[in-house]
């Protein structure tokens, strides 16, 4: 079992599309206990773009990207029947706060004592921000363009990397490293600078 650390240095956004009426235009995801997180289909995504712009720049092996994520293969330039797609041999899960940390909130905002269930919701609020953007237009704010979006602070999730099925290539583990550094940036609003992002890859003891 391996883990990745996506260690986030700016504000981010794991954008769910939805608003919070007239205060905020943009909510952020968040786990059931209201948590930071990172969906596991946005790691597999981000993992999966590094790995297939390496794949073009023939830095990996060709028909890596499908190895190890799955989906439709190329035959002869052509993709194959979409009932022929390949399973992937990597599973990755949400990424989420370090252990100790998310069980000790999630310890405080269960706890029956009201102080304790205040504490935990104040410690989690200081998990996300606020932050308003305008339009300039002429060089004055356009009207009503002014947009409220949440964002959370910069931490450290951890994701769980899963081997399901064997790997041809032994040396997986060291093109996976190769590709991590093309993993810039996370989440919505990167044009902004948001979500500035380096992973690294550990064996989980």
């Amino acid at each position: 079992m391996y883990q990745l650390k996506f260690n986030i240095h700016t504000y981010w956004r794991a954008g769910t599309g939805r608003g919070a009426g007239a205060l905020l235009d943009e909510m952020v995801h968040k786990d059931a206990d209201g948590l930071p997180s990172l969906p596991g289909r946005t790691v597999k995504g981000l993992l999966r773009d590094a790995v297939f712009r390496a794949e073009e720049w023939e830095q990996v092996s060709p028909g890596t990207t499908i190895n190890w994520f799955g989906g439709n293969a190329l035959e002869n330039g052509q993709l194959e029947s979409r009932l022929e797609i390949k399973p992937a041999a990597l599973g990755v899960s949400d990424a989420v706060l370090d252990d100790a940390v998310r069980n000790y909130l999630i310890y405080l905002l269960k706890d029956e004592n009201n102080a304790r269930r205040v504490k935990g919701k104040s410690l989690r609020q200081g998990f996300f921000h606020q932050i308003y953007a305008t339009a300039i237009e002429s060089g004055s704010a356009k009207e009503k363009s002014l947009r409220g979006m949440e964002v959370t602070i910069p931490l450290t999730l951890t994701a769980q990397l899963q081997v399901l099925k064997p790997l041809d290539d032994e040396n997986w583990v060291n093109d996976l490293k190769k590709c991590l550094p093309l993993i810039r940036a996370l989440g919505t609003s990167r044009s902004r600078g948001l979500g500035r992002v380096t992973v690294e890859l550990e064996e989980k003891l």
